[in-house]
């Protein structure tokens, strides 16, 4: 099923993973991490795509096994920088081979030498549009957005209106970047509207346990760490155990608030970590059974 026609229904519930690197061991544990996160009973599972092709010729491989063999929606993350129409065709008729109807276009990380061997696309705007035309009626494509706007970009306003060119080109709703303050994200969400930017746009949302992990997200993601988090994380950074409740105690707290203001969907960045996602469930189990019930759409 394509996720927009979940979303027309309820919000969703999701989980993201990424394929390992194949070092030693990685390959069978992303089976284990695999059935752990089925067994939670998500609406969908995301598979990142690897830079430069590290990691992404596994990430068919994966969605397929979740949507093929689990029965759970998957999502294929697709990046277009550096890579040709032919490589992009080839993908996408691999994913349409798999019975893989969700795709998740992404611009991707410029190579680390700045050398362009291909310039086909160059933002994930063209990408959902081509999809669009060369594959018609057949996949389901979101984007993502940037609660506390995209390193990139020179400001909010810009941030908003380049995604705005996403959904024109055919998203069917967005995911977050990671974000600590959900200020930003209603923030995010009023803009959006007041533009025309009306499909779905889920939180995403991942704990985090010590200081080294929160200041390398918050980097990566460009985004704040609001400053009780940053006591908490300092306060217990001694304990490992004490730094996994903060983390664990913070994202449950986020995603309360977030139901509690009529989020669209939930995305947790797993880390390949079921235990975390599972331990979040658990502690938020009986408000996610009333929001999912009470906020089906046109209810």
């Amino acid at each position: 099923m394509k996720i927009h026609e979940l979303l027309k229904n309820r919000p969703t519930l999701s989980f993201e993973i990424f394929p390992p690197k194949n070092h030693e061991n990685d390959i069978e544990s992303i089976y284990k991490t695999i059935e752990e996160l089925v067994d939670l009973n998500p609406d969908f599972i995301s598979v990142t795509y690897g830079a430069g092709g590290s990691t992404s010729r596994n990430t068919t491989k994966f969605a397929s096994l979740i949507k093929n063999k689990y029965g759970v929606e998957a999502v294929a993350h697709l990046s277009c920088i550096n890579t040709t129409k032919e490589e992009i065709d080839k993908i996408l008729k691999n994913l349409k081979e798999e019975n893989i109807e969700n795709i998740l276009a992404l611009r991707g990380d410029y190579p680390k030498d700045g050398n362009l061997t291909a310039q086909d696309f160059q933002y994930a705007s063209q990408l959902t549009e081509y999809i669009e035309e060369t594959f018609p009626n057949t996949f389901c494509i979101s984007g993502a957005c940037y609660p506390e706007t995209h390193f990139e970009a020179p400001d909010f306003e810009t941030d908003l209106m380049n995604l705005k060119k996403k959904v024109d080109a055919g998203a069917k709703y967005v995911v977050t970047q990671i974000f600590f303050d959900n200020q930003y994200y209603y923030r995010l969400v009023r803009e959006a509207r007041k533009i025309g930017i009306h499909v779905p746009i889920l939180a995403g949302i991942m704990p985090v346990h010590n200081p080294k992990q929160a200041k390398r997200i918050a980097s990566m993601s460009n985004c704040s760490i609001p400053y009780d988090l940053a006591c908490m994380i300092d306060k217990f950074a001694h304990s490992k155990q004490a730094g996994i409740e903060v983390g664990l105690h913070y994202a449950t707290y986020q995603i309360i608030d977030l139901m509690t203001n009529g989020v669209d969907g939930i995305h947790i960045y797993t880390m390949n970590k079921p235990e975390i996602a599972r331990e979040i469930l658990n502690r938020t189990e009986h408000l996610r059974n009333e929001y999912f019930k009470d906020q089906t759409r046109g209810a």
